[in-house]
């Protein structure tokens, strides 16, 4: 069917303009707040290249995770060696991350991490990203003069932590040499 055909047949609702009704200004919504909720820290490996992207969207980085440490409101422990962050880099040097890895808490407990975000340029400009890809250079840069921002999801069968499964968090992130470090705030 031609989109043009869809919209004739389309509930009459739903072809208007917003019903005045629910404008933001009659229908007020509650608006969400954000509480710290965890600090994590991960040891990078040494960054592999994998080359431009089939879609030619950017070049390919795999980067094996060491290891690293977790502090939270509901419990702390190890990020366990062996996951991975799969990153694309534009052009520009802005830099998507899709990472998976798995927390062990202190008292046994799995936990499964999903991060997805962006590494982009801020007040420091593109010489800010360019040193992040050195992690040596990446020491001097200040995390004010890039953006890293993420959502973080978190999964466990453990009935001890199941409450994480049905919350959200966003997080800032730095990369400080060797290590990422980002706070996770939970929207509330």
């Amino acid at each position: 069917m031609a989109e043009d055909e869809r919209a004739k047949n389309a509930d009459p609702d739903l072809r208007s303009p917003m019903p005045s009704e629910f404008s933001a200004e009659a229908f007020t919504l509650p608006v969400p707040t954000l509480k710290h909720d965890f600090r994590l820290a991960c040891k990078l490996a040494e960054r592999i290249s994998i080359g431009p992207t089939a879609a030619g969207g950017g070049h390919r980085n795999w980067i094996g995770l060491v290891g690293g440490h977790f502090n939270a409101t509901w419990g702390s422990g190890i990020v366990i060696p062996g996951g991975q962050d799969n990153q694309v880099v534009g052009s520009d040097l802005s830099t998507h991350v899709d990472t998976q890895y798995l927390l062990k808490t202190d008292d046994g407990a799995h936990i499964t991490v999903h991060t997805e975000g962006w590494r982009t340029v801020g007040p420091g400009g593109r010489e800010a990203l360019e040193k992040l890809f050195d992690p040596v250079a990446a020491d001097s840069v200040s995390p004010r003069d890039y953006r890293f921002r993420l959502y973080i999801n978190l999964e466990t069968g453990d009935e001890r932590y199941k409450h994480v499964n049905t919350c959200m968090w966003v997080g800032s992130g730095a990369r400080l040499g060797r290590w990422v470090v980002y706070d996770a705030y939970r929207v509330l």
